[in-house]
């Protein structure tokens, strides 16, 4: 298959950048730099450094693509606050974007859209399933709903279809450790390595549902041409409650060094408890996740202690 990747210079994109090219897809590569990272487009022959909601993307839909992992995006709570027209451009204009470029075309392609568990608000009850309604109130919640949106009226067109995969936090090695604003476990994870304290914003008490990143892979492989995913959205999540200590107590653990946790007011739009309902992505895929909290962490930190980027 010829298949873009957008946004494929970083954690999750660049992950399934490799996995393509490793089954042997002739992979294309687009990514505005703003938080990517070089060492993920490794193998890539071809990569446009552009920015989709405002460069012209003519060049990259000469090319008849099979299919589109659209996940470039920015994928912070926290910087949808401070920045929310950048937000927008990346995470909803740049959909539209390429929606419309599709429109306008006569290859058949199947968009796979990185949507995300904000879409759902934080409110009861728990688990969250793809029938429940979008209460997600916060700009990076609006703007992934607003995308949903657009992917569903598209798909009415004859050559495009779509699967809104909503992630739930995703983890696993080659997360950016740099960057503080995006990535529960990895934010936590880079403080307590470079220290000995982590700052946490919001309750302890909190819950997430987390998910490794090889686990992710294997759901997607899933997903790519079943077409009893088209113009679906399907959760991908573990099924699995942890709460903020849990994580903590684990990453200290496997870390082996005392930490100081010290608490802050929480960040604008956060909500207290997430939990996903797998059922769906069980029935469509056949598959649930292999890899718990404990062993995931190991494998992050197992990578940075033998120096390699990906594994």
């Amino acid at each position: 298959m010829k298949v873009l990747v957008t946004g494929g210079a970083g954690f999750i994109g660049g992950h399934i950048a490799r996995d393509l090219l490793k089954r042997g897809h002739e992979v294309f590569v687009v990514d505005n730099m703003r938080t990517g990272d070089e060492r993920n487009l490794i193998g890539i022959k071809n990569f446009y450094n552009l920015d989709l909601g405002k460069d012209n993307l003519d060049e990259i839909f000469k090319n008849d693509f099979d299919l589109i992992y659209h996940f470039a995006g920015q994928s912070s709570v926290e910087i949808s606050y401070q920045d929310p027209v950048y937000d927008l451009d990346t995470n909803t204009k740049s959909t539209l974007r390429i929606l419309k470029h599709l429109s306008d075309s006569n290859f058949k392609c199947h968009i796979i859209y990185a949507s995300s568990m904000s879409v759902y608000g934080g409110s009861e009850p728990m688990p969250k399933s793809e029938n429940d309604d979008l209460k997600g109130q916060n700009f990076y919640a609006i703007g992934k709903k607003a995308s949903e949106s657009y992917l569903s009226i598209y798909s009415s067109m004859k050559n495009i279809n779509y699967t809104s995969v909503r992630l739930f936090n995703i983890y696993g090695p080659g997360q950016n450790l740099k960057n503080l604003s995006q990535g529960m476990l990895s934010i936590y994870l880079a403080q307590a390595l470079e220290s000995n304290q982590i700052i946490v914003k919001g309750s302890l008490k909190r819950t997430r549902d987390f998910v490794h990143i090889f686990d992710v892979l294997n759901f997607l492989r899933k997903i790519e041409n079943n077409q009893s995913c088209f113009n679906q959205s399907i959760n991908i999540c573990s099924g699995i409650e942890t709460s903020v200590q849990e994580l903590l107590d684990e990453i200290i653990s496997e870390i082996g060094k005392e930490i100081k946790i010290i608490q802050q007011e929480k960040t604008s739009g956060d909500i207290n408890r997430m939990l996903g309902c797998t059922k769906k992505l069980e029935s469509l895929t056949g598959l649930s996740t292999k890899i718990n909290i404990k062993q995931g962490i190991k494998t992050m930190i197992d990578a940075i202690n033998q120096n390699k980027y990906f594994e």
